[in-house]
């Protein structure tokens, strides 16, 4: 399957088609809330398991376990590339979808979450150029452009570590990854990540 690079075909078409074959895995599971992408100037939309059914809506719910902000000229190096690296890994389906791991985690879990104040950027390196992608818990006001916490690595490292390739505390320990502002914030997300 070909992962489309536009932010509408993703997902509209590609999330949901890589998701059909759980399905039957999930039953009548619900997430214990939403994920949001927001990407760009695009309307927010909120992906969410309801019965077994992934569902995507443009809103921004009470119920949101985490805002995913990036741009559009960093949704391809980011996203899509990060879904064509697990799909030439050859990865299960629960692997190649990262939101998976947000939407299918304990209600206690999520609680922790949305009690985390501030957000998380990841500045990634890549030939040169700077790629950002936000984080921020719940439904709170994302302000995409001040982070409290800044994590700094290459993209390549951010794609490995999402892949499961490698460790995010080996990375930080060796000097791949630089955490400034309040690391905290960086732990509590960290179950959204590996």
């Amino acid at each position: 399957m070909q992962v489309p690079k536009d932010p509408e075909a993703f997902f509209s078409s590609y999330l949901p088609a890589t998701f059909e074959p759980l399905r039957a895995k999930l039953g009548e599971t619900s997430s214990p809330g939403a994920v949001v992408f927001r990407v760009g100037e695009r309307p927010p939309l909120a992906v969410r398991i309801v019965k077994g059914a992934l569902e995507c809506v443009e809103a921004v719910p009470e119920d949101a376990i985490v805002q995913i902000s990036v741009s559009l000229d960093d949704f391809e190096p980011i996203l899509v590339q990060g879904a064509e690296l697990l799909l030439a890994d050859h990865a299960d389906v629960e692997r190649q979808l990262a939101v998976l791991r947000a939407l299918t985690l304990d209600e206690e879990r999520v609680q922790l979450i949305r009690a985390v104040k501030g957000s998380v950027a990841f500045v990634l390196e890549e030939n040169g150029t700077e790629r950002r992608v936000t984080l921020t818990p719940g439904s709170q006001r994302a302000n995409v452009a001040v982070a409290e916490c800044t994590v700094r690595a290459q993209l390549s490292d951010f794609l490995a570590m999402q892949r499961g390739a490698v460790n995010p505390f080996e990375l930080l320990m060796n000097g791949k990854i630089q955490l400034s502002g309040d690391a905290q914030i960086a732990m509590a997300l960290s179950s959204l990540l590996v």
